[in-house]
């Protein structure tokens, strides 16, 4: 972990105690992440990002492959969430968004996960204000040192070999993605439908 780096906003785990859940304004919690959400959503924007559902966001590097990072709620109402990241390459026939490479936003910035705490509007904006942080210091380097056909390469033989040693394998779409990446192939047509099936915003080209 960068040393600089401080984990901040974050509870231990993602479930509260009932008297905890109990002491919790719903409304001003949800309020709350939608206020700092917004913060969020400038930040990617600003970083080439579009988004994509509700809590989502995708970007598109120089050699198609999707770059994605949501927020995931905690399910039962705690008022936690943690936050996922991906790659996926366009360039491989895809029936559903596959989340072929990636984590949770935790485990690239210490080893394990991390639940942020949004209960009222001071946590959020110290929770939102982390992840913002992390994002920068962490993720966006993630992605920029994937963006090369290289890189990706290594990245996948380094997954299959881990696979292997526990009697697994690469998923049908890695498996694919490995070997796409040996080709030189004209891959526009599988782009843009994947571009249709995945129901991708208007300029993620």
């Amino acid at each position: 972990m960068d040393h600089s780096f401080k984990i901040q906003g974050n509870v231990s785990g993602a479930i509260r105690s009932d008297d905890e859940m109990r002491s919790i304004d719903g409304n001003l919690a949800e309020k709350s992440f939608k206020t700092q959400k917004k913060i969020l959503d400038s930040f990617l924007k600003g970083k080439g990002f579009l988004k994509y559902k509700t809590n989502s966001y995708i970007r598109l590097n120089e050699i198609n492959v999707l770059e994605y990072f949501d927020l995931q709620k905690e399910r039962y109402g705690s008022k936690t969430l943690t936050a996922n990241f991906a790659l996926m390459p366009l360039y491989v026939p895809h029936d559903f968004l596959s989340f072929d490479l990636g984590d949770r936003l935790g485990i690239l910035i210490c080893g394990k996960d991390i639940w942020w705490d949004y209960s009222n509007e001071t946590i959020a904006a110290l929770s939102f204000s982390n992840i913002i942080q992390a994002i920068e210091v962490f993720l966006l380097p993630w992605f920029n040192e994937r963006a090369s056909v290289n890189k990706l390469k290594q990245e996948l033989i380094s997954e299959e070999v881990k696979r292997k040693k526990f009697g697994g394998r690469l998923s049908n779409i890695q498996q694919l993605w490995v070997d796409s990446l040996d080709k030189s192939m004209d891959h526009s047509e599988i782009i843009l439908k994947n571009i249709e099936v995945l129901k991708l915003p208007v300029g993620i080209r």
